[in-house]
């Protein structure tokens, strides 16, 4: 039974977790976020987001350790979080894992960031339906993934211009609400009215895949700050909380739609779902009353692990140790919107 250790620092989350091939279980994971760190800047700052790795990294690996009651050379292999993401932080989690395989002698399998975001679904669950269509929703990425496997997808559509999760930090800064503006708009819809204000929903009849979330994020800019974008915010709180509703109906009905135009469009009835967006109440419930309207196979990650989080690095990395796709010592990160590299057998 492998015993895998899941680095993840592509951003500005340093996470560790260990888990087991018996059933994905978890035997131990530590995230620790920088995001309380970013809300004066409004956004990451990838100099920082790096310091922090290289501060953390070592203790929180050396925390699931002892989480797990494992030494070091009871795991059968090191996994790490490799592409796509901020070069600066991705360096640090591969050095580490690199670092770690040479020390103890183990594989190294670098890990696709955006594939291990779907193989969330499968920690602590039942085996992933494949063939499936794949959605990523996160502050990055917002893109359609027909899947054959857990390392195998090709693209098939996704956002023009902002990602869905960029569109939410938005429009929380919009109503002067805190970043990460998700989970702010999140809870405040749950108090809204999500017709109070008529929102587009882009390219919703466009007959292809695309996203996009720019115009609805314009559209939301004129209508609580005027023509011009640039008038004071004078909606009381239940203004506040309509403008969250509205704009959170609007992003989840577009995915809805657009993800049920993916299964027809490739005859497939599995779904799955992952990314730091996904942990979303309004979509989460969207996506279950689509599927089960539409009879499809839903998988979607506990909200715990749909932000950027170890243990699916580690949930890829079991995949990919049984399927002898490791890497050499020589592995090195890729920026955003890099195709990885191709693995070596083992």
């Amino acid at each position: 039974m492998h015993i895998v250790l899941g680095i993840e620092s592509s951003c500005d989350e340093t996470a560790a977790a260990i888990l087991t091939e018996d059933g994905r279980r978890v035997l131990a994971e530590q995230v620790f976020s920088q995001a309380a760190d970013f809300a004066a800047w409004g956004g990451v700052v990838p100099e920082l987001a790096a310091r922090a790795h290289v501060q953390h990294l070592p203790g929180i690996i050396a925390a699931v350790l002892q989480q797990a009651g494992l030494k070091p050379q009871q795991l059968n292999g090191i996994a790490v979080s490799a592409w796509p993401g901020l070069m600066g932080s991705l360096l640090c989690g591969v050095t580490c894992a690199k670092m770690l395989a040479a020390r103890l002698d183990l594989p190294l399998i670098g890990v696709d960031h955006i594939a291990a975001h779907l193989s969330a679904a499968a920690i602590e669950s039942q085996p992933l339906p494949y063939p499936a269509i794949g959605l990523v929703v996160s502050g990055g990425h917002s893109h359609f993934y027909h899947l054959d496997g857990p390392a195998s997808m090709r693209l098939i559509g996704g956002t023009i211009d902002d990602a869905a999760g960029e569109a939410f930090d938005k429009a929380a800064a919009m109503l002067g609400l805190g970043y990460p503006g998700g989970p702010h708009i999140d809870t405040l819809a749950a108090q809204g009215n999500a017709k109070a204000f008529a929102l587009p929903r882009s390219l919703l009849h466009s007959g292809d895949l695309r996203l996009s979330f720019a115009g609805l994020k314009t559209a939301l800019l004129y209508a609580v700050r005027g023509p011009c974008g640039k008038e004071e915010l004078k909606l009381d709180k239940q203004g506040i909380c309509d403008a969250a509703a509205s704009f959170q109906a609007a992003v989840v009905e577009v995915l809805c739609r657009k993800l049920l135009a993916a299964c027809r469009q490739h005859g497939l009835r599995s779904v799955i779902v992952g990314g730091g967006v996904a942990c979303n109440s309004g979509l989460r419930r969207g996506l279950q009353d689509l599927c089960q309207e539409h009879h499809l196979d839903l998988r979607l990650p506990r909200p715990q692990h749909c932000a950027d989080n170890a243990a699916m690095i580690a949930c890829l990395g079991i995949d990919l140790l049984a399927a002898g796709q490791c890497h050499n010592l020589d592995l090195s990160p890729l920026p955003t919107g890099a195709a990885g590299p191709r693995a070596t057998p083992a």
